[in-house]
């Protein structure tokens, strides 16, 4: 097993970010314009992982062919466990597998409906939206509530994005209506069969204690989970640590990423996380994608 201390020698802290998102998803730059921010910043490789979406890969490794960037395709499959979300990363996918219909096509049906959902409730209450109007706004993304949001936002409902969660789209909320997500077991067995190497995203971000995390942690292994989030935006280093440990504990790769959606979440910024906190070690690139590496997490910072 190669030590952290034998990776930074080799690899170094080079510039990797490995959870992004484009207009196919929720994000507001293009998979072109991704290139370009992480070209200028000196970014080496990058990961396109729109939610439940494959349409952003080729646009980006085009430009990143002609820039000399590294874009690996990847996908965020919206999943459930036990009821709560479980977001499912998914790296080295083929974009082409017809493996991946069923997480796609059932995220867009399941979006489709419950856009139907909002939007009308929000129309018998007096505000000007419509789907068709979201559809001519947003023509490459898969609709959803950060869109939604951001037309609140531009009508003047509201003077920020957060503040149309907070008072109208967020859980609890009046606009707010639940969605069915793909089984976390079926979300796994998607990214495997489309020959990607499936990871258990921010493992921080769902609201448990950490008796509750490590049965997801658990669960999310027994389903074929391969790899945690540890390197996250949002993550402080007791939290990163606790994920260190548990992919030490399971034997799993670790993984991480800014999350970076462009002006829909202005506090991230691609390659460097929030406030330049995001330091990902480049060996984190090798390692997911080496069959048998596994850093040694303990020796990681």
């Amino acid at each position: 097993m190669n030590s952290m201390n034998d990776t930074e020698n080799i690899y170094g802290y080079g510039r990797l970010d490995m959870h992004i998102h484009t207009t196919a998803s929720d994000g507001t730059d293009s998979p072109r314009e991704v290139v370009e921010l992480a070209h200028s910043l000196g970014v080496e490789a990058i990961a396109i992982t729109d939610h439940d979406s494959v349409a952003g890969v080729a646009e980006a490794q085009a430009a990143g062919a002609e820039l000399g960037v590294e874009v690996v395709a990847g996908i965020e499959i919206s999943a459930d466990y036990l009821g709560n979300r479980a977001h499912v990363l998914g790296y080295f996918i083929d974009p082409d597998s017809p493996a991946l219909a069923p997480a796609v096509n059932w995220a867009v049906n399941e979006r489709d409906a419950r856009n139907v959902k909002i939007v009308g409730a929000m129309q018998a209450d007096g505000f000007d939206i419509s789907l068709d109007a979201l559809r001519e706004a947003y023509p490459d993304a898969v609709l959803g509530r950060p869109h939604m949001a951001e037309w609140l936002m531009k009508k003047g409902y509201v003077s920020s994005i957060k503040e149309a969660f907070d008072r109208y789209l967020g859980e609890g909320k009046p606009y707010y209506r639940n969605r069915e997500r793909m089984p976390m077991t079926q979300a796994m067995e998607v990214i495997l069969q489309a020959g990607g190497l499936p990871v258990l995203a921010h493992p921080f971000q769902y609201g448990y204690n950490d008796r509750e995390r490590f049965d997801f942690v658990k669960a999310a292994v027994e389903a074929g989970c391969q790899g945690l989030e540890a390197y996250y935006s949002e993550h402080d280093q007791p939290q990163r640590r606790w994920v260190l440990e548990r992919a030490a504990q399971f034997g799993l790769k670790v993984s991480g990423g800014s999350d970076y959606h462009g002006t829909r979440k202005p506090h991230i910024q691609l390659g460097s996380g929030i406030d330049g906190s995001l330091k990902l070690p480049f060996a984190v690139l090798e390692q997911l994608r080496s069959p048998d590496w596994r850093i040694d997490s303990c020796l990681m910072p």
